[in-house]
């Protein structure tokens, strides 16, 4: 039985563990789950609480504070709900310190809560979180649809001159939240332009395949440590090759 439906039926039958951990890369199947058990359970939108990063100060991990401020709100009883969720986004991106908090919370649960942990990276979570949760994988290893347009503004980006390219980056460190996705388009098009000229510009080539290496590793950087975003995002157009 697929984990979908085998947590489907753990729900329907009100037999859900206190916390789960749902790791990978395929985040549309993860938050489908939790949308379709959340709505088996019953839990209102004022019953189910949402920490992530970037909610204070668009700051790059989840706080120690974040976690406190979940621990006073599951002390309170649910509105109008027979449970209260927490749903932690990109939990692997809570620091230390927030990490610790968490511990005691999954240790000493309150009420009827129910925890959901989502994450791509989950041996950055202390073992002993994972150890107190439920882990549930999904991947995806679907090919990327790659679109004309985006390889378009991709060869254009490749043409512009560096002062363009630092402040299409410091546009883009201002909006935090739409980095990873431009860089997975990036990516995308980038690896696309690498398979159209091995045979015909193996220059090209070459640095083509530094350029895919630096957006990977900016991207892992971005979404696992507090590097800033402008300098990760220049290091990524200082390698950029130039368009002929």
């Amino acid at each position: 039985m697929r984990p979908y439906d085998f947590l489907k039926k753990l729900a329907e039958q009100k037999k859900l563990s206190h916390a789960y951990l749902f790791s990978g890369n395929d985040k549309k199947q993860k938050n489908e789950l939790v949308r379709s058990l959340l709505e088996i359970l019953c839990v209102q939108s004022a019953d189910q609480i949402v920490v992530s990063p970037g909610e204070e100060d668009n700051a790059l991990e989840i706080t120690i504070a974040q976690i406190r401020s979940l621990s006073t709100l599951l002390s309170m009883s649910a509105w109008n709900s027979p449970y209260k969720v927490a749903l932690l986004k990109h939990a692997h991106l809570m620091n230390r310190e927030a990490q610790s908090a968490f511990l005691k919370l999954l240790e000493e649960p309150k009420g009827d809560t129910i925890f959901f942990l989502l994450t791509e990276y989950p041996d950055m979570l202390f073992d002993t979180i994972r150890s107190r949760t439920q882990e549930f994988k999904f991947y995806s290893f679907a090919p990327t649809k790659v679109l004309e347009h985006d390889i378009i503004e991709f060869q254009k980006l490749q043409k512009a001159d560096l002062a363009v390219r630092f402040a299409l980056a410091k546009k883009l460190a201002d909006a935090a939240e739409q980095i990873s996705e431009i860089l997975d388009t990036w990516l995308v098009a980038a690896r696309a332009m690498l398979h159209a000229s091995v045979k015909e510009n193996p220059q090209i080539a070459q640095a083509l395949v530094g350029t895919i290496q630096v957006i990977q590793e900016t991207s892992l950087l971005l979404r696992t440590t507090n590097i800033n975003p402008r300098l990760a995002l220049e290091r990524i157009m200082l390698n950029l090759p130039v368009s002929p």
